[in-house]
């Protein structure tokens, strides 16, 4: 048969045979974090990445100090180099900072802090997320011996706000443990003036006011943070979240469950601990992190 006109003459039939189908319907199924996933979810558009990347602010900001690691899994579906492109992002500009701890076991991780000026920006993203305006942002400084318990109790946060969030609520505010003192410390101490037993009385007042419970000899029990949230009815409410390491005293354990704290097992020895004690975490494992990982275990 012959073609159309072209040039003044009859364009001759390709003599070629059809293209092969595109092989792209029989990929594989991607994995969670596989680049290609990672675009597809862009031009998809369910989050996008500046969305993403104020998520990870406001948590780096809400609490203190996160691991690389963490950020990509909870922001950025586990893809390193969509991650490790936000971090230098945010280096460039000034706003965080990369430290390299040491984990438990000797393995190096990375954490990511907020400079000053990274807590005016995750400042207005938080309010911009419905945070409470009175939520807490921070700048801290990584201490290496503080570090694998620091990552792991953003770790416990996050499995109870997914809790939370499966249930419709909404989170509003988180305080962590040194807030939760320095605001029953300072109530107790203005006090003072008028006698120890009234101290103890305020220090038991705000105690109750803000959901933290007493152990047996009146002394407050502090977790290492506390979820405040808003139900799918607008109610509001609380969850004291701890997260245990192996060398808690089982006196503290036993303490802190009974008071209704959501304990989480930062470690295989904590994971023992918990168990040995009937207090096991029903999601039926440890709060494995950045330094539980192979060393062989790249992070960019």
């Amino acid at each position: 048969m012959r073609g159309r006109e072209m040039f003044g003459r009859e364009a001759e039939p390709d003599p070629r045979s059809a293209a092969p189908p595109s092989r792209a319907s029989h990929r594989a199924p991607m994995r969670d974090g596989h680049r290609r996933e990672y675009a597809a979810g862009r031009d998809g558009g369910s989050i996008s990445f500046r969305d993403r990347c104020a998520g990870a602010l406001t948590d780096i900001g809400v609490h203190g100090a996160v691991s690389f690691r963490d950020i990509a899994e909870v922001h950025f579906g586990g893809h390193p180099f969509t991650t490790r492109r936000a971090v230098n992002a945010w280096i460039r500009d000034g706003i965080v900072e990369q430290h390299t701890a040491t984990g438990p076991r000797g393995n190096p991780f990375k954490v990511l802090t907020l400079t000053r000026k990274g807590v005016a920006e995750a400042r207005e993203l938080a309010a911009e997320r419905g945070m409470d305006p009175s939520q807490a942002i921070r700048t801290v400084r990584v201490r290496d011996t503080e570090a694998a318990h620091d990552t792991a109790i953003y770790r416990a946060c996050r499995i109870e706000r997914r809790r939370l969030e499966a249930r419709g609520a909404t989170v509003r505010r988180v305080r962590l443990d040194a807030e939760l003192k320095s605001t029953v410390a300072r109530g107790s101490e203005a006090a003072r003036k008028n006698g120890r037993r009234a101290a103890d009385a305020e220090r038991h007042r705000i105690a109750r006011e803000l959901g933290l419970p007493l152990d047996d000899e009146g002394r407050v029990l502090y977790p290492d943070a506390q979820i405040e949230y808003e139900d799918a009815d607008g109610r509001t409410g609380r969850v004291n979240v701890e997260a245990v390491s192996g060398s808690y005293r089982e006196a503290a354990v036993r303490a802190k469950a009974a008071a209704g704290f959501a304990m989480h097992a930062n470690g295989p020895a904590a994971a023992g601990l918990l168990r040995r004690l009937g207090f096991g975490s029903d999601s039926g494992s440890w709060l494995r992190g950045p330094a539980d990982r192979d060393p062989a275990t790249v992070e960019l």
